[in-house]
């Protein structure tokens, strides 16, 4: 093969495509039926019939308004070249009314109502200086941009004027009135002009609507005469300032004085030389005969079921006939027309403009042409209206129950009607009168709604409540009406081309019939040939799809060939009815959206919004229907906060700013309502479930009602603004599993209750609330180590010290609550956790500065010449009476003595003696060191927990000695070995200190011990004598403290504490334990002991203090007592009174005896701690030689015949 490749011949049998097609058709199989599955599902759960998207969240819109990009001058293209000039002047003339109309409402309407809005209570806007500066951003560039909008209208108005009385004028060179236009009435041009006016006549009474706007226009004019005054303050010039006020005279003129309207109608239409308006009789005759034709056909309508703009209408005619008036001033020609418009008033009291705006029909005329209005005859307004208010108030229930039926029924036929299978053209058909039949329902609910509104804000009439309510009810029709469109759009836009389509094709039938029967007829003149321009362009535009433009062309073409004798009446009236038809369906959209606009409840939001809510919440059935008045409030956002936006600069007014502090007000009167309501009723109800064995009174539900909550809980969440959502049942989850979470964390011993709420709001609501997995023990860690550590000095003054549970409890004197802290070894632990084990020697630190400024004021004391000598004295006396063997012990009653001289001394404020306040100084002195004591069970208890992670304390690894001897073939990485290092260290650090611990107490004693037993402070060895007096002031201080305890729990203010009490929290638990009660006294107060026992070390004088044998003298002085007691009560044991007497005396002697009892064992328990481990060692090798020594003496005895004499020995006293 000479070295080339061997290539297969190329062969396609097509078997490769077949199997990628088969392949494809079951893999689109697959889809088509997932896709089918998925909906299925979604339809199972979902509440909704819906083939639509949620109308709320519309990913894209669907807009059924038909669109082209082709001008009129493409479109109007006849034979009939002159024929085409004229129908293009009015055509584009009616355009561009239509355009500045459309720009009134969607441009100025909602910036100027909007303006001084305060929907934020906290925003200033209207304090001086704040005012000005909104005004100046309201004339660059808006109120500018309006002047010129008002100039173009009056540019508008006057061409269509001058236009009109160029075309209807018999005296022109070339007549084309006399040839073709005689017969022909251009009601499409009339309709438009009365539009445009009416768009001015809104910008007048919106603008007269608005004080603040005017009163802010005032201020801002003031502020011009002060800069003016002195310009060189403001830097500004004189000219600058003229021009800039012959604006502001200007705008004032134009637009604040009310006269925009009336400016427009008093311009001057005449054009000398070429136009001639007031003397054209021709086109006054028409001007009016086009009023009468609008009018007639508003009165026709009014009332009847496919009304739908007939006021609006109504409100044009109006203003077309004060135009009429103004143009050519003949309030005697044909007064009979306007009597007839001006009692049409009767039956449209009011017309809607926008927002809170409404047009009054009288007092428009009145202001407008008082001089006709004078040929009315006597007027009586005010009592027509309070006479229409009332017999409107009585039929008003009927009418909205009405009006509920016709939509119920709407509802129920157009959701049928829409899957019918009949025949095409009659489905069509009732299509058809379905879809126009919605806009005029709530056109007609609109109406009654604003009519119920304006005329009870206008008589300042009160609105009954049950009529409240059925205004709410109108608002949720209209939002249920424009939902029913969105759920059905699917099927309606898959119908309305159709439906347009079956009109166009009737009407292009009906055109070619037309222009057959003209080209029939073979005379021909220049009316004939206009006409049949007119059909030849009527059927050009039917045969494209129906825009705003087409449908302006056909209207004008119809003018044309309705004229008298070109088609039969029977015939146009049919066409006309048809062509209404296809103007109504392209205008379906836009009508929907205007008829179904709810954003006036903006203006009654204060008093309207809060009643509905509390209605809903008083009738949960009605729960459902709060997403139709979401719809409503999202309308308020769409058509006047966004549209309002002038202020980009203004956080306030901001879109965003006006938006969010909208959102935030109705959802704060939601939260109040309705959610918080509905958050305190379901609990109060499981509570009331719960607690039902405490017998609480029953609800009676004929005084109180019952709500039948479950019906919000089971809603579904509703769509509340673009961005958020209201879930009832999410809300109550939430609310119900916080207050149960933090009541549990308050009271633990409460979890049952509330597991058994928990599961009651399950069954009976259907909340899957969350467990609160509480532990046991609560992991706070009270009082931070930190915190007590900064502050030493006032935490032990006013915590008490129990030496047994090493437990610190609050003195209850200093409690701001009541309940009493507890400070104990667990919460040292954690604190100790939380900041390392470093925090224990900066807390010994901060105790030994401590100890230092309090052994000074120990210094003083004991230096004290009342005091020193005192105390030599003392020990001049017992060392003199025990060398002669006078006395074994210290006296008790030169101790008592030694009391009562010391209060001699003087008192301070809080009753104190100096003796009281040394005793406080060694207590305080004492619970330093008690808290030392709690720092290291702290630390061992933290350390404990930690190793107990470590498997054997006896044989720990080292992890760095094991990486490096470790035989895996790849090197550990410099991150690990240093880790490994870490992990050695700490291990070990916590073996050290779990084996060992910390000897604080030897360090805090050698500290202080050197200087405290110096030859300059020899004064501090007398301390030892001062002692039985300082107990028994303990003593005393101790029973008080206790018997004000013992009141307490015997008055039952108090919880179940008696004697020495019991508090729990103590050992190494975890738990923040509280004491119950406010004004409780104490029942432990160790510190004294151990302050004791601290300083005797110190001194190195436990001897001493032993050679004393101070607790014998107390023994027996007590037991000396008793027996007088028990001899004096054997004496007079008939006296009952003194026998009561003798036994409270002897509970007080038990009392005293079991308290220096107490402090004994306390004070031989202290002393424990200050023994350390090499006095231990040398007491036990003491305790050795003295057992050696004594049995060598009984091996002496009893190998000799020694005779015992018997030795008196002191009776050594029970240890009790």
């Amino acid at each position: 093969m000479n070295g080339e490749d061997y290539v297969l011949d190329a062969f396609d049998d097509g078997s490769a495509k077949r199997v990628g097609e088969i392949l494809l058709g079951k893999m689109r199989k697959f889809v088509e039926d997932h896709a089918k599955q998925l909906k299925d599902i979604e339809e199972a759960l979902d509440e909704s019939l819906s083939e639509a998207w949620d109308s709320t969240v519309d990913p894209i819109g669907l807009d059924i308004q038909p669109y082209e990009q082709t001008k009129i001058l493409e479109l109007i293209k006849t034979d009939n070249k002159l024929f085409d000039k004229v129908l293009i002047v009015f055509v584009s003339l009616c355009a561009e009314m239509r355009k500045l109309e459309n720009e009134a409402r969607e441009k100025y309407y909602a910036p100027l109502l909007i303006f001084g809005e305060e929907i934020n209570p906290t925003a200033q806007l209207y304090g001086e200086g704040h005012i000005q500066v909104k005004v100046a951003k309201l004339i660059n560039p808006f109120l500018i941009q309006l002047s010129y909008f008002v100039n173009r209208c009056y540019v508008t108005i006057q061409n269509v004027i001058r236009q009109l009385a160029s075309l209807y004028d018999s005296r022109r060179e070339h007549n084309l009135y006399q040839s073709s236009f005689k017969g022909v009435h251009l009601q499409t041009v009339f309709e438009h002009l009365g539009d445009l006016l009416c768009a001015l006549i809104g910008l007048d009474y919106i603008i007269d609507r608005n004080e603040v706007l005017r009163k802010a226009w005032a201020q801002y004019k003031r502020m011009t005469k002060t800069v003016r005054a002195t310009p060189g303050k403001y830097n500004t010039e004189d000219s600058q300032l003229g021009q800039f006020e012959k604006t502001l005279i200007s705008l004032e003129g134009q637009l604040f004085d009310g006269l925009i309207f009336q400016n427009a109608v008093e311009q001057e239409f005449d054009f000398p030389g070429l136009v001639a308006v007031r003397r054209n009789e021709i086109f006054k005759e028409e001007f009016l005969y086009n009023i009468r034709i609008y009018f007639s056909q508003i009165v026709n309508s009014l009332g009847r079921s496919s009304e739908l703009d007939a006021r609006k209408k109504y409100m044009a005619v109006s203003a077309l006939y004060v135009c009429w008036y103004n143009v050519w001033k003949d309030p005697h020609y044909d007064k009979g027309f306007f009597k007839k418009i001006w009692v049409v008033y009767e039956s449209i009291p009011l017309v809607h403009i926008y927002g809170n705006v409404v047009w009054l029909p009288p007092e428009f005329f009145i202001n407008r042409i008082p001089s006709v209005v004078k040929t009315v005859g006597k007027i009586a307004v005010i009592k027509f209206r309070n006479d229409y208010l009332a017999e409107f108030d009585a039929t008003f229930a009927a009418q909205v129950q009405q009006l509920y039926l016709q939509v119920s029924l709407w509802t129920v036929r157009i959701e049928s009607n829409l899957s019918n299978r009949a025949d095409i053209n009659k489905l069509l058909g009732i299509r058809t009168e379905l879809l126009l039949l919605g806009p005029s329902l709530a056109y007609r609910i609109s109406n009654l709604y604003h009519t119920s509104i304006v005329l009870h804000t206008l008589l300042t009439k009160p609105i009954h409540k049950s009529h409240g309510f059925l205004l709410y009810q109108l608002i949720e029709l209209l939002k249920a009406i424009a939902s029913i469109f969105h759920r059905r759009s699917a099927m309606i836009g898959e119908s309305i081309s159709l439906m347009m389509q079956q009109l166009r094709f009737w009407l292009k039938r009906f055109a070619q019939m037309v222009e057959n029967r003209l080209k029939a007829d073979k005379s021909y003149s220049d009316r004939k040939v206009d006409i049949l321009a007119a059909v030849s362009l009527f059927r050009m535009m039917v045969s494209g799809v129906a825009t705003p433009d087409r449908t302006l062309i056909m209207r004008m073409c119809i003018h044309i060939i309705g004229q008298q004798g070109v088609v039969k009446d029977e015939d146009y009236h049919q066409m006309r009815s048809r062509f209404d038809t296809l103007i109504s369906l392209t205008n379906l959209s836009r009508d929907l959206r205007s008829t179904t606009d709810c954003s006036f409840i903006f203006y009654n939001r204060q008093d309207m919004i809060p009643a509905y809510f509390n209605e809903v919440y008083l009738n949960p059935e009605n729960v459902n229907k709060l997403r139709y008045f979401f719809a409503a409030l999202r309308d308020v956002v769409s058509e006047i906060l966004v549209k309002g936006d002038i202020y980009n600069a203004d956080p306030i007014h901001a879109p965003e700013g006006l938006v969010k502090s909208f959102k935030d007000e109705i959802y704060a009167l939601l939260k109040t309502d309705v959610l918080d309501r509905l958050c305190r009723d379901i609990e109060t109800d499981l509570r009331l479930h719960i607690h039902s064995h405490l017998h609480v009174a029953e609800r009676d539900p004929w005084r109180q009602g019952i709500t039948d909550l479950v019906k919000f809980v089971k809603c579904r969440p509703l769509r509340f603004f673009d961005d958020s959502t209201i879930d009832f049942k999410l809300y109550v989850e939430h609310y119900l599993d916080t207050t149960f979470y933090n009541l549990t964390t308050v009271a633990l011993s409460n979890w049952k209750t509330y597991g058994e709420m928990r599961n009651l709001a399950y069954q009976k609501y259907g909340l899957n609330l969350i467990e609160s997995h509480l532990p046991g023990a609560t992991l706070e860690q009270g009082i931070d180590v930190l915190e007590i550590m900064r502050n030493i000095h006032i935490f032990v003054s006013r915590y008490n010290y129990n030496l047994n549970n090493q437990i610190f409890v609050e003195i209850s004197k200093y409690s701001e609550n009541k309940t009493l802290d507890t400070i104990n070894i667990g919460h040292i632990s954690n604190s100790i956790r939380t900041h390392g084990t470093g925090i224990m020697n900066t807390t010994v630190n901060f105790t030994y500065q401590f100890l230092r400024d309090k052994f000074v004021i120990f210094s003083q004391f004991l230096f004290d010449d009342h005091i020193k000598a005192r105390l030599y004295k003392d020990i001049k006396f017992f060392d003199a009476a025990f060398k002669d063997q006078s006395i074994s012990s210290y006296p008790y009653d030169r101790s008592v003595k030694f009391n009562k001289e010391i209060r001699k001394l003087g008192v301070l404020d809080n009753g104190n003696s100096y003796l009281d306040q040394f005793r406080v100084l060694i207590t305080e002195i004492g619970n330093a060191m008690g808290y030392i004591r709690l720092i290291r069970s702290g630390g061992l208890y933290y350390t404990s927990n930690a190793i107990k992670f470590v498997p054997d304390l006896s044989d720990i690894p080292n992890f760095e000695s094991l990486l490096s001897s470790s035989t895996d073939s790849s090197p550990s990485s410099l991150e690990t070995k240093e880790a490994a290092h870490h992990l050695d260290l700490a291990v070990s650090n916590l073996v050290t200190k779990f084996a060992e611990g910390t000897q604080y107490f030897k360090m805090l004693v050698n500290v202080f011990s050197s200087e405290f037993r110096s030859e300059r402070n020899n004064h501090l060895r007398n301390f030892y004598m001062i002692l039985p007096p300082l107990t028994i002031n303990f003593v005393e201080h101790s029973i008080a403290m206790k018997d004000k305890l013992l009141k307490i729990a015997g008055d039952g203010s108090s919880s179940s504490q008696s004697g020495g009490g019991t508090v729990t929290g103590g050992g190494v638990s975890s738990k923040p334990t509280k004491v119950v009660g406010r004004d409780v006294g104490g029942f432990s107060d160790d510190g004294f002991a151990i302050g004791v026992a601290y300083v005797l070390r110190l001194l190195d004088q436990n001897e001493n203090f032993e050679g004393l044998h101070w607790w014998e003298s107390v023994k027996g002085r007590f037991e000396e007592e008793r027996k007088k007691l028990e001899g004096l009560a054997k004496q007079r044991v008939k006296d009952k009174e003194e026998q009561a007497t003798l036994v409270l005396t002897m509970k007080k002697l038990n009392s005293y005896l079991r308290e220096f009892e107490l402090l004994r064992f306390s004070f031989t328990g202290a002393r424990v701690f200050f023994k350390f481990e090499e006095e231990v060692k040398k007491e036990g090798e003491e305790k050795k030689e003295e057992g050696k020594e004594e049995a060598k003496a009984e091996e002496g005895a009893e190998g000799g015949e020694q005779q015992q004499q018997p030795q008196q020995q002191e009776e050594e006293e029970d240890d009790f």
